[in-house]
């Protein structure tokens, strides 16, 4: 892992957060579980977590540092409001640019997240320098299984710290 004052799981578009209190819509309950066999009930779910950094594989190309080409891979534990494991989401993210303008980051990031209810898929282009000032990004979600399955929405993501993020996704379907 490199050292650098910009967080390395921002190459990725590190998804975790602090300590916090999770607004309401929590993973408990913003809607029905799925009835049986497994499609979802239409309308909207909206889950909100805390997520937690808990590996990262790097790899840093030249030139050393944050740059385009650099490829990070997580694994971060979802936590709901009382810190209790809900689920699991791993991360892939490589550097597709940098603006020559501005001198600002882009990651395109792919990550599932692995839930007690269902299984959701998020892509997207972050801005990586604009995550790291504390700016929310949102990148697209799709419902894969369980009580997501067929909808579609948006991860909202607010990094708190290198480690943490406090997220909410809203899929509708």
């Amino acid at each position: 892992m490199r050292s650098s004052s910009f967080p390395a799981r921002l190459t990725v578009a590190g998804f975790a957060a602090a300590a916090l209190v999770v607004p309401a819509g929590t993973a408990a309950g913003a809607a029905e579980a799925a009835p049986a066999g497994g499609k979802a009930r239409s309308g909207c779910v909206t889950v909100s977590f805390i997520e937690q950094l808990v590996t990262t594989d790097t790899t840093d190309v030249a030139p050393a540092g944050p740059s385009v080409g650099d490829v990070v891979i997580t694994e971060d534990a979802v936590l709901d409001e009382d810190r209790n494991r809900i689920g699991t989401n791993d991360i892939q993210g490589v550097i597709i640019k940098q603006d020559p303008a501005t001198g600002e980051l882009f990651s395109f990031s792919t990550a599932k997240y692995t839930l007690n209810d269902g299984v959701i898929q998020v892509a997207g282009i972050v801005n990586l320098t604009r995550l790291a000032a504390g700016e929310t990004q949102k990148l697209p979600a799709a419902g894969l299984k369980g009580r997501y399955a067929g909808k579609t929405g948006e991860l909202t993501w607010t990094l708190v710290s290198a480690t943490e993020s406090l997220n909410s996704i809203k899929l509708c379907g």
